[in-house]
């Protein structure tokens, strides 16, 4: 390497700096050479600060890699020699590796062929008692569950029946009482199946007498609610009869009180009548006093002949009836005996309007009754 690569000035941008140079010692005598050059070269570069950022400084820097590569090149022809005899040994190795497994092989299997029978004969023992065994153990849980069955049934009854009828809850409590726990039937398991049976007789005679009660009661409400529609019946045909006896009473009101003013309109308009025929009567009488009053100043005055035979007939203009009213007024005749007092007309104007006798009596003296 040159001088001017070794005395470079310091770049902050590229840094090398080699560590302290070591000595390599190996047995392996082909790699000895290339130690001595790693000394080399760790001596030479341990403090070298590269400085690429002028062509000189590259230069130099690339032939410090070119000096570097040539060892590490070096080191890599040597390690490609130094295997081969070693690569061949290991080739040789795998080989015999290979034969002996082969050859054991071999051998293993001429030992299985005189194995096989024996493992098999026994395998075949081995799996028929697993069968057996799996078989008994079948058996067995098949047992007991269907011992567990009949004590679940035990158990449960009473839930199954507890919205139940009394007649249902009896038959059942019946059935669970004349229930025999066997010995024979339920093995080992006979003691729990007492206790639950037991248990289920105890819980199925509550639910029973629960149940009575029950009915009892919904029989008891059942009839009180047949009473109270009853009731409620009676009540509905007494507010129809009292609807029908009012609206039968309301039609007697309307129709008497529409005959009371039927009435009153009669008796109007027979009182008009009258007072038509008393104004008529109060006309004639007084063209009558006029004709009179006429007759008589004739009378008292003489006339001549021919005043006499000018002078017209006295025609009577009356009605073919009126003639023989008398002329008197009409507050000197007779009243009807029929005719209704006027108490009794204004008593009956005051009901037919729901007003006083007052307020009537006022009404008829404005129609000049």
């Amino acid at each position: 390497m040159s001088a001017k690569a070794q005395q470079a000035p310091l770049q902050e941008s590229i840094e090398m700096t080699a560590v302290a140079p070591k000595v390599a010692v190996t047995d392996i005598a082909e790699y000895r050479p290339h130690e001595e050059q790693i000394v080399r070269l760790e001596t030479t570069y341990a403090n070298l600060v590269v400085d690429c950022s002028t062509s000189e400084g590259l230069v130099n820097a690339k032939e410090v890699r070119v000096d570097i590569r040539d060892v590490r090149y070096a080191l890599a022809n040597t390690t490609k020699t130094a295997l081969i005899p070693y690569q061949q040994a290991v080739k040789d190795a795998q080989a015999r590796v290979n034969q002996v497994r082969e050859f054991g092989e071999a051998l293993k299997e001429r030992v299985l062929a005189i194995e096989a029978p024996v493992d098999e004969a026994i395998k075949a023992e081995e799996k028929r008692a697993a069968d057996a065994k799996a078989e008994r153990e079948r058996v067995e849980a098949e047992r007991v569950e269907a011992i567990r069955k009949k004590i679940t049934r035990f158990s449960s009854v009473a839930a199954a029946y507890a919205s139940r009828s009394a007649a249902d809850v009896a038959a059942v409590l019946q059935s669970v009482k004349e229930s025999v726990i066997l010995p024979d039937e339920y093995a080992e398991f006979e003691a729990e199946a007492t206790i639950a049976r037991d248990n289920a007789i105890d819980q199925l005679e509550a639910l029973h007498r629960a149940a009575v009660d029950r009915e009892e009661a919904a029989a008891k409400l059942l009839a009180q609610q047949k009473e109270l529609d009853e009731l409620r019946e009676k009540q509905r045909i007494a507010d129809a009869e009292a609807e029908e006896l009012r609206k039968q009473r309301a039609e007697e009101d309307r129709l008497r009180l529409k005959k009371q003013q039927d009435e009153l309109d009669q008796q109007r308009r027979d009182m008009e009548a009258q007072q038509r025929q008393q104004r008529e009567r109060d006309a004639q009488y007084q063209r009558d006093q006029e004709e009179l009053a006429r007759l008589r100043a004739l009378a008292a005055a003489p006339a001549s002949v021919a005043d006499v035979i000018t002078t017209p007939a006295v025609t009577n203009t009356l009605p073919a009836g009126a003639a023989e009213v008398d002329s008197a007024p009409a507050a000197d005749e007779v009243a009807d005996s029929n005719m209704p007092s006027a108490a009794e007309v204004v008593e009956v104007v005051a009901m037919a309007f729901c007003v006083t006798n007052d307020e009537a009596s006022a009404w008829l003296r404005a129609l000049s009754f």
